[in-house]
């Protein structure tokens, strides 16, 4: 093994985890490259490693340890102090300290902490602090990353690590790697790869336990289940944990119930032979409860006036209400809370504005509230509904992880809460949402059942259906709907039957090709012939059911982007790793960022990339996209909250719509073709719409009506809720008239 020290002369590569960078030695330059955290141009590390002969780029020194030296020099201390490992200490800031404190201005701070940066110009309270702690912790932390590189715990999951645990990270890792899985730090097999290195015993306590949390937790994730049968829960883990394991260390169905039995309480419930993740109880409990209470709450209540307020508001408006939709208008006024359901064509959005604008009129000191899972959603239903409206986060005023601003203590200020794509809402936003509002705030919940349900565990809106809630289903597809093949067409595959295509009303295409890379090459070229037309990218939504293979969303976003964008000296453009961002691209928001004010399924295009100097006097590169009016601005260290979005996956379209919307069906995607996903990404489309692919594939997709069943007690719960809600109220009834 080699050891090298020298000064990094130009980064070459670098993402979270990698490094790729010329070191200057006293004799030559060399090209380093591995696992090196945070090292900047300017400063000096010592490496150790093999060297290598790479096919492209020639020699090169892969580093297999490494460590940063206290810098001896001035211009060394400059370059330590000015890199993003420091915080709030730009480049000016550290030639002032430097010049003040000289060579040995990193023994200083860390020995003398905040007093010895008092009466630097520009360096507060606050500023202070941050540094002292930057500069103490970056050698700790480096000696940290070492030592679990060894595990092969990446530098930026060390990093976390050391976040959570500070000086005990080390310990923490090698006495229970499984511990981090509480925290969702690293994931089960992760851990399970740690401990094996570690020589922890295969059949230790801390591996069964976790792994039976893993299976639980990763179950419900990607089926959309509140909880597991226990025969299941217990067949599963057992697989995970002695898949490719010999005998003497299998572990037994008995070590496993007593794992069930051991979490219970703390990480999981069980009840009646269903194992629940305990945070997936709570929720579904308290939405339960909630829901219960909420629905006897208000006697129903008809208005006097209301009729002559919806004859009015008709002759206003110049239309005429079919009775379904006069009789959803008068239970909202007759009740507590009240679900609206419909297909395409059928009223829902004339329903909706007609009732907030009736309400208005009634009751114009009141406060109305609309809100929708996605911003594309709550955007759309802000549009057609004449009033402002948010994402459901943004109400609450809620970020992942944390207690939302309004909640079960704290509530929200609303007289009538109106939500929109109810289908969209899991378990736990469902339960945090009605946490926050108090119990006399009327509610309308709007959706349709027959689209794809949330992404996330629960079955909310089919559920609070089942259990009685008031509701109003809006059947009836109206003439001028009818005349649409999209929403006829639409109807007839929910109906389970074949589509019926008139290519002469020009609303409706399909293109027979078989090949899938035919396929995708013809979704190019229909996407070119919109944008010929005047359709611009925003206006062409491309969906398909999967991400890989070639009619797959990544393989047909590069495609697009090519087609539809293609570079030139104008555009300026961003390499991220294997990521490539260009000026004028297509993006999707693939993260909810409250801060930024932009959701996962946000759809924006990208309108600057540039550098500019930040507070700190430090050049930085900064992507500008623009989300239907909102200016976002990117770091590259944020962009991996955003892929390319020409083509993405029906799951992530719902909620939002476009004039135009290609769809290809193939047999490839046979895994995941569907009735209701079909039906999902064909309503997304206002004008127009175009199928590629095989009339097979379509059959198949409108044959599947098999949904896949999510396991939910919220049904039930309500149920048993009401029932013991309106005892109660029976016997204080009793009591009183005794």
């Amino acid at each position: 093994m080699n050891e090298f020290i020298g000064i990094v002369v130009k980064v070459l590569y670098r993402n979270e985890d990698f490094l790729i960078a010329k070191l200057q030695t006293d004799n030559e330059e060399l090209t380093i490259k591995g696992s090196i955290y945070g090292v900047n141009k300017g400063e000096e590390v010592k490496v150790r490693g093999t060297w290598e002969n790479h096919t492209q780029f020639g020699k090169q020194f892969v580093v297999e340890f490494w460590e940063r030296p206290i810098p001896q020099t001035k211009d060394q201390v400059i370059a330590f102090l000015a890199s993003p490992l420091i915080k709030g200490c730009g480049p000016k800031q550290s030639v002032v300290i430097a010049e003040k404190l000289g060579e040995d201005a990193l023994m200083i701070i860390s020995e003398q902490g905040e007093a010895s940066l008092q009466g630097i110009k520009g360096i507060g309270e606050k500023r202070a602090s941050n540094i002292v702690e930057s500069v103490r912790s970056t050698f700790e932390v480096q000696k940290i990353i070492s030592e679990l590189l060894v595990f092969g715990i990446s530098a930026r999951m060390a990093m976390r690590l050391y976040k959570e645990y500070e000086s005990n990270t080390v310990a923490v890792v090698t006495e229970n790697p499984y511990k981090l899985t509480e925290l969702n730090l690293i994931g089960f097999l992760k851990a399970d790869e740690i401990a094996q290195k570690i020589g922890i015993s295969p059949l230790s306590g801390y591996r069964i336990d976790a792994c039976v949390n893993y299976v639980l937790k990763e179950t419900c994730f990607s089926s959309g289940h509140c909880y597991v049968l226990e025969e299941i829960l217990l067949a599963e883990a057992s697989r995970a944990l002695n898949h490719n394991t010999i005998e003497e260390n299998k572990v037994s169905m008995d070590e496993l119930a007593q794992s069930i039995y051991r979490l219970e309480e703390k990480h999981i419930v069980i009840e009646d032979n269903c194992v629940y993740p305990k945070f997936l109880f709570t929720y579904e409990d308290r939405l339960a409860r909630k829901l219960s209470e909420m629905k006897g709450s208000r006697d129903g209540v008809a208005l006097p006036s209301l009729e002559k307020q919806i004859t009015n508001y008709q002759k206003k408006q110049g239309i005429i209400l079919a009775e379904k939709q006069r009789d959803a208008i008068r239970r909202l006024f007759e009740e507590q809370m009240l679900i609206l359901t419909g297909g395409p064509g059928t009223g829902k959005t004339t329903v909706i504005r007609a009732m907030i604008d009736i309400y208005k009129e009634l009751y114009p000191e009141l406060i109305i509230c609309l809100a929708a899972p996605t911003g594309k959603a709550s955007r759309q239903l802000s549009e057609v509904a004449g009033h402002d409206a948010s994402t459901i986060h943004r109400l609450i005023g809620y970020q992942q992880g944390e207690i939302p601003t309004y909640n079960w203590q704290d509530k929200l200020s609303c007289d009538l809460l109106v939500v929109d794509e109810m289908s969209m809402v899991d378990v736990q936003l469902a339960s945090l949402l009605m946490d926050a509002l108090e119990n006399d705030t009327r509610i309308l919940f709007v959706g349709d059942t027959d689209q794809l349900p949330s992404v996330n565990p629960g079955n909310v809106l089919s559920d609070m259906i089942q259990s009685g809630l008031s509701t109003v289903a809006l059947t009836e597809v109206f003439r001028q709907a009818q005349e649409s093949q999209i929403i006829s067409n639409a109807h007839r595959v929910n109906q389970g039957k074949s589509l019926l295509i008139d290519s002469d009303k020009g609303d409706f295409y399909f293109i027979h090709q078989e090949d899938p890379k035919r396929i995708a090459d013809y979704i190019v070229r229909s996407a070119l012939r919109f944008q010929e037309l005047g359709y611009s990218i925003s206006d062409i939504l491309i969906l398909s059911p999967m991400k890989k293979g070639p009619a797959g969303t990544i393989a047909l976003n590069d495609q697009l982007r090519d087609a539809l964008n293609p570079a030139d000296s104008t555009k300026n453009e961003w390499k991220i790793g294997k990521n490539l961002f260009r000026l004028g691209d297509k993006v999707i928001q693939i993260k909810n960022n409250q801060s930024k004010g932009v959701f996962n399924g946000d759809i924006g295009v990208i309108t600057k990339i540039s550098k500019e100097v930040n507070e700190n006097s430090e050049t930085v590169e900064k992507m500008t996209c623009d989300f239907m009016g909102i200016k976002v601005s990117y770091e590259k260290s944020e962009t991996k909250e955003l892929e390319l979005g020409y083509a993405i996956t029906i799951h992530k379209s719902q909620g939002g719509e476009a004039p135009i919307v290609i769809i290809p069906a193939t047999t490839s995607h046979y895994i995941m073709l569907a009735r209701n996903l079909m039906y999902t990404g064909m309503t997304r489309a206002k004008e127009r719409i175009v199928l590629i692919g095989t009339e097979k594939a379509m059959e198949i997709a409108i044959r599947n009506n098999k949904l896949r069943e999510r396991n939910s007690g919220l049904s039930n719960r309500i149920t048993s809720y009401t029932e013991n809600n309106n005892r109660f109220s029976t016997r204080n009834a009793s009591g009183e008239r005794g």
